[in-house]
């Protein structure tokens, strides 16, 4: 029984580094396509181009592109809650990568809970296509 231990831990390290790596490469890929196309020329939300209305994803691509390029007040004015969101989900893979904590607990609690993601992404949508908070459409 102890020798599996040990290769069962190692496989776990192993795992972490891959998932870790791999959303680097992935990131890194999906900057360099940003770098070069205009968001313009990739594809349209096909949510809003069937309803008129924003969902929660609405300005996605254009953010990411306004980040690449160092705009950040622009990538601000397109997705706020992306905004918020890709910091945290960045920590929440560095403290699973490391197998430590990184964030406070009860922030880290509410953090994996997916019914916050929900209700956030849920009133985010809905927000954003009220008049009055016209700020978070993207634009």
């Amino acid at each position: 029984m102890n020798a599996i231990a040990p290769r069962t831990s190692s496989l776990a390290f192993d795992m972490r580094t891959a998932v870790v790596g791999a959303a680097a490469v992935l990131t890194l890929l999906g900057a360099a396509v940003l770098w070069v196309f205009q968001p313009e020329s990739l594809w349209p939300c096909v949510f809003h181009a069937i309803t008129g209305l924003h969902c929660p994803g609405c300005g996605l691509t254009r953010m990411l592109h306004a980040l690449v390029h160092g705009d950040v007040a622009r990538a601000w004015s397109m997705n706020p809650l992306a905004m918020i969101a890709l910091p945290l989900l960045a920590a929440m893979l560095a403290q699973w990568g490391l197998a430590r904590p990184m964030l406070p607990a009860w922030f880290d609690r509410y953090a994996h809970d997916g019914r916050v993601w929900i209700v956030a992404l849920l009133a985010f949508g809905v927000l954003r296509n009220l008049p009055m908070f016209a700020w978070m459409a993207p634009g």
